[in-house]
């Protein structure tokens, strides 16, 4: 399936919820369902996260509210006409953040966790899944409805929720040239270093991204250091707690430690070896003069 069409799809299904029968608005846990599915596919949606209509607040979005909002910006051929894909968010008091992803590929937990922590989430259960295989571009956006919707969320600044749909789409886009680990990894590391400096300028957020990302031997295009400087500039206004966050920040790296220690390694390698190699070109240069 097209990338750029299972967005809209996603969207559609998870971007602007509006209530159906049976909504609980005190449910601690919240799910929305994308209303193409079948009356089977979203009783299968439910089983698969646990929940029926009377026991977690559901909301349903349409292809028409998708066409509503997207309509000026995204073409008609990448909005699609079907609203699928699903989200279940579940507050909790403590334990962090635990985040399943099933029949999703372009996305992954820890790219969604991340997102979370940007989001300024301390604490949630969230799960995110469809009948069938979709990329899960969108998701972070329908994760968010849902915190919004259950009744321990709390509403979220639009910057903020912007911001965190943003993330998760540049690291998105880094996942399909490098990894998604790699890239959570990357973007998480980058991240922690502008919430502790708090850079004043984008000079000060490029110095930040250019350390960060000259340790690895990733080979990012001037236009993927452009986006993450952009998306970096946002975080930081933000203004986020680093006290508050590290923690929660060391979790994300803790769990790409080995891969990212891994590829900084091979990148020192890298850098001694041409170093070497321009050692012997220099003599041999001198040599011919």
């Amino acid at each position: 399936m097209n990338k750029k069409l299972v967005l809209g799809v996603m969207v559609t299904a998870i971007l602007f919820a509006t209530p159906i029968n049976n909504v609980y608005a005190d449910s601690y846990k919240s799910v929305t369902i994308g209303s193409d599915l079948t009356n089977q596919q979203e009783e299968d949606m439910l089983k698969y996260f646990g929940v029926d209509k009377n026991s977690a607040s559901v909301v349903e979005v349409t292809n028409s509210e998708e066409k509503k909002y997207l309509g000026d910006t995204v073409s008609k051929d990448q909005l699609g006409n079907k609203a699928i894909s699903c989200s279940y968010i579940e507050p909790t008091t403590n334990g962090g953040l635990i985040v399943d992803t099933h029949n999703v590929t372009w996305v992954n937990g820890n790219m969604i966790k991340n997102a979370l922590i940007t989001a300024g989430i301390e604490n949630a259960n969230v799960k995110v899944s469809a009948p069938f295989a979709v990329s899960g571009t969108a998701a972070m956006t329908g994760i968010l409805k849902g915190f919004e919707n259950s009744k321990d969320g709390k509403k979220l600044d639009e910057n903020t929720k912007k911001t965190a749909n943003e993330e998760v789409a540049v690291t998105g886009e880094l996942g399909e040239k490098i990894g998604q680990d790699k890239a959570a990894g990357l973007i998480n590391e980058v991240k922690s270093e502008v919430i502790k400096d708090k850079p004043k300028t984008e000079e000060g957020i490029t110095e930040i991204v250019n350390n960060v990302t000259n340790n690895y031997n990733y080979n990012l295009s001037k236009d993927d250091v452009t986006n993450i400087v952009g998306l970096m500039t946002k975080v930081n206004k933000l203004n986020l707690d680093y006290s508050k966050v590290k923690g929660q920040l060391e979790d994300v790296a803790s769990t790409m430690k080995n891969t990212l220690e891994s590829d900084k390694t091979k990148s020192w390698f890298a850098g001694v070896c041409a170093s070497i190699g321009d050692f012997f070109k220099g003599i041999a240069d001198s040599l011919k003069s």
